[in-house]
């Protein structure tokens, strides 16, 4: 009997594909065959094992749980094939195609735009809102990048636990674990009760991975440090910075931290890593603290002298000169910029790059107007943010600025708009001088991340090239004081001469759980 219905509802599917006016085409919770049409399809499988065929135009393909097999037809098409438990093949035929994936999947090589799904939050029952990933960072050192994130995002901040992802192949496979002796939730356990901004890093001149943390314990904020020789197997949590008690609203002594190493062999500070972060205890002023054994010990460091400030971001010259860019929070908001040359021990005042008009938040969703910068073979430093697209058009925009020297800043250029994109990140190829920002576009349906890039020219963009199948609803994320989370920052590197973007996406809850991950996406 219930064979027979089946192949009733299948029957009934195929003919409705038949005719041209035919949009969407769903499954049942049997085998099903579904076929779309010459035109643009939503092809939705609902269960069991499940074939989806595209036949023209540009098609979405879920597969939905099961083992399924897609094929996106002879157009640019989006296939969803990820955080299903199954393993799923998917082919896509001409046009330019973009996947979500689970990393068992089967993916063809005719698919262009991949992302795979790094890791799961597997924790439970601890007041944190599961399945939830967020807000990654990631580092790429030859062939190899490692990525770190929050899983298990709180309502009033941090998370349960810090997860970790890493390839040795340009981003083509991964693997992904929990750091240890970090939180209560960690194995073996750390002694913090959560655990915030994940950054990573790596030490050439002593071949060693380091994720920072913002580490949470009973009235003590630390700055958690995790060391690594390969990306795979990790220490327990030592602690370059602790403090009790705390100057912000959260009571915590340290926000925003940052690392970043210095791997020019010929930089006088060749080998020095940097964590930079707001002492929140001091008004909110950014400091720096520097180790220059592979991040075993750590020096006291020094003030940076631009307060409130807050998102810091060092980027490091080959000449060795560290340059930090952030949020300076004084008088009228503003991307700012500071300069050290001997290693971080001075700093000259704070440059201001561009005025930020805070004022075109998108509704519901958390987005600080936070930089990010990075440093090309010549030692240009290139900054990059979001702020209102301009006094009459309340949408935010990209920017982009370029400095020679990290003293001296170009005027701000548009690199979106007409849309409403935050949380820009961006990354250069050392090798040839291509630059990549990876940022959030929010939309009618929720939030997509996308991709451009540049021949190194800051005026001239390439189209925006979408990497997730399905936008992120602002209900599918977390909940946090400020708003729906997807991180308050992204991460984009070169592997190989491709832009790796590491970013989350938040598809619809299953059963109450989120169902919320980290994504790896080969440009």
């Amino acid at each position: 009997m219930r064979a027979a219905a089946v192949s009733l509802a299948v029957l009934v599917v195929l003919a409705l594909a038949a005719t041209a006016g035919a949009r969407s085409i769903t499954g049942t919770t049997g085998n099903d065959r579904l076929v779309g049409t010459p035109r643009a399809d939503a092809i939705r499988g609902i269960g069991g094992r499940d074939v989806l065929l595209g036949r023209g135009g540009t098609d979405y393909l879920n597969g939905g749980p099961g083992r399924d097999t897609m094929d996106g037809g002879p157009a640019a098409d989006l296939l969803l094939a990820a955080y299903d438990g199954s393993r799923d093949s998917v082919r896509c035929g001409a046009g330019a195609d973009v996947v979500n994936a689970d990393l068992i999947d089967v993916v063809a090589r005719d698919c262009e735009l991949v992302g795979r799904r790094l890791s799961q939050d597997t924790y439970r029952s601890d007041g944190a809102q599961h399945e939830s990933e967020v807000e990654p960072d990631s580092f790429t050192f030859g062939r190899t990048t490692v990525a770190t994130f929050q899983v298990g995002r709180r309502f009033e901040g941090g998370a349960t636990n810090v997860g970790f992802a890493v390839t040795t192949d340009d981003g083509r496979t991964w693997r992904s674990g929990f750091l240890p002796g970090l939180t209560s939730a960690s194995v073996p356990p750390g002694s913090n009760a959560r655990a915030s901004d994940p950054a990573v890093a790596f030490d050439a001149r002593h071949g060693t991975w380091l994720i920072s943390t913002l580490a949470l314990g009973s009235g003590v904020t630390r700055l958690a440090i995790n060391r690594s020789g390969d990306g795979f197997t990790w220490s327990a949590a030592l602690n370059a910075a602790e403090e009790s008690g705390g100057g912000s609203e959260e009571g915590i002594a340290f926000d925003k931290n940052w690392i970043a190493c210095d791997n020019t062999a010929t930089s006088p500070f060749f080998g020095r890593c940097y964590l930079v972060y707001t002492h929140s205890a001091d008004a909110d002023m950014l400091a720096v603290r520097w180790s220059d054994d592979g991040g075993q010990t750590w020096a006291l460091g020094a003030n940076i002298g631009a307060r409130p400030a807050v998102g810091v971001f060092p980027a490091i010259r080959p000449n060795g000169d560290l340059v930090a860019v952030y949020l300076l929070e004084a008088g009228r908001f503003g991307i700012a910029a500071s300069r050290s040359t001997d290693g971080g021990q001075t700093w000259a005042p704070p440059v201001r790059i561009a005025d930020v008009d805070n004022g075109c938040a998108v509704q519901g969703f958390r987005a600080f107007p936070l930089p990010a910068a990075e440093v090309d073979a010549s030692g240009r430093v290139w900054a990059t943010w979001h702020e209102c697209e301009s006094p009459s058009v309340r949408s935010n925009a990209v920017f982009v600025a370029t400095s020679p020297d990290g003293a001296s800043w170009s005027a701000p250029t548009a690199v979106t708009r007409g849309h409403d994109d935050v949380l820009p990140t961006i990354g250069v190829d050392a090798a040839t001088g291509r630059v990549a920002i990876a940022f959030m576009r929010s939309g009618p349906a929720g939030i997509d991340t996308e991709l451009v890039e540049s021949a190194g020219n800051p005026a001239s963009w390439s189209a925006a090239r979408r990497l997730s199948v399905e936008s992120s609803a602002l209900a599918s994320m977390p909940r946090t004081t400020s708003g729906r989370m997807l991180g308050d920052y992204i991460s984009v590197h070169y592997a190989s001469g491709r832009p790796l973007v590491v970013w989350v996406l938040a598809l619809v809850p299953i059963d109450s759980a989120l169902r919320q991950a980290v994504y790896a996406t080969r440009g």
